[in-house]
């Protein structure tokens, strides 16, 4: 599946089905004015059909960047495949991912670079900021804000289960937007650690990163991307995040 989200923001993936619905496995091109920058490249259970979408959204173009949100395979799975066919391509890291240990020896070391979190850079000629993941199941992950489409990239998080029916669907073209349960479901399943946070301060945390930045679009690679409402889709998202400590302290946690 190849889709536009906008201006120059493509969108590539699939499905894989499970016991909670279908689970996108995604990842996203911005073609940059000929000078392509990859956010995660996708899983190898995929990887001939990834590929050869890459190819046609990229139109004969080199790309210079994969950013990985983090490193785990269905993020990271064709990093072997892309270092072939384009062996100067650098990879972006967060600074607390250790690069020599968690990402595979298919480039020279000195190709995977990395970004501090709350750091600001100019790469391929476009600004990015690189932000600490506010939910994440690595410690290097990352999540990356993109100014000029107003789009953020948060790696698992705002991830969702979906029925097959909308698998190739924005959320403006599904009725209604992403469910809050489809949101719950996900993240209980993703983030285990939820059940021990505070979701206050979670959650005045998410307000804070929204509040400061004009975001437009939120790319998920569990989800497709999230386009309008978004501060309603937040506020799903916050009350997901509520549910899954409060089922849990009724089960005897005590959050603090």
């Amino acid at each position: 599946m190849i889709r536009m989200v906008a201006d120059d923001l493509y969108q590539i993936g699939e499905c894989v089905d499970g016991r909670h619905g279908h689970e996108a496995v995604r990842f996203y091109v911005l073609t940059n004015d000929g000078r392509p920058i990859l956010i995660d490249c996708g899983s190898q259970l995929f990887r001939s059909e990834s590929m050869k979408q890459l190819d046609q959204v990229l139109e004969g173009s080199t790309p210079e960047f994969v950013f990985l949100t983090h490193s785990e395979l269905p993020h990271s799975g064709n990093l072997e495949s892309i270092a072939r066919n384009w062996p100067h391509i650098h990879v972006m890291v967060s600074s607390i991912l250790i690069r020599h240990i968690e990402i595979a020896p298919v480039l020279p070391l000195e190709q995977i670079v990395a970004a501090s979190p709350g750091t600001t850079l100019q790469i391929a000629g476009r600004e990015l900021n690189f932000l600490d993941a506010l939910l994440k199941d690595q410690p290097g992950s990352q999540w990356i804000y993109d100014p000029k489409t107003g789009t953020l990239f948060t790696g698992d998080g705002f991830g969702y289960y979906h029925p097959a029916e909308v698998c190739e669907q924005f959320s403006d073209e599904v009725e209604g937007g992403i469910l809050e349960q489809w949101f719950t479901t996900y993240h209980r399943d993703a983030f285990r650690f939820l059940r021990w946070v505070n979701p206050k301060k979670l959650n005045d945390v998410l307000d804070e990163l929204y509040q400061r930045r004009d975001v437009k679009t939120i790319a998920p690679i569990h989800g497709n991307a999230i386009r309008g409402d978004i501060l309603e889709h937040v506020d799903r998202l916050k009350r997901a995040i509520t549910a899954i400590c409060m089922q849990h302290r009724k089960e005897g946690i005590n959050l603090r």
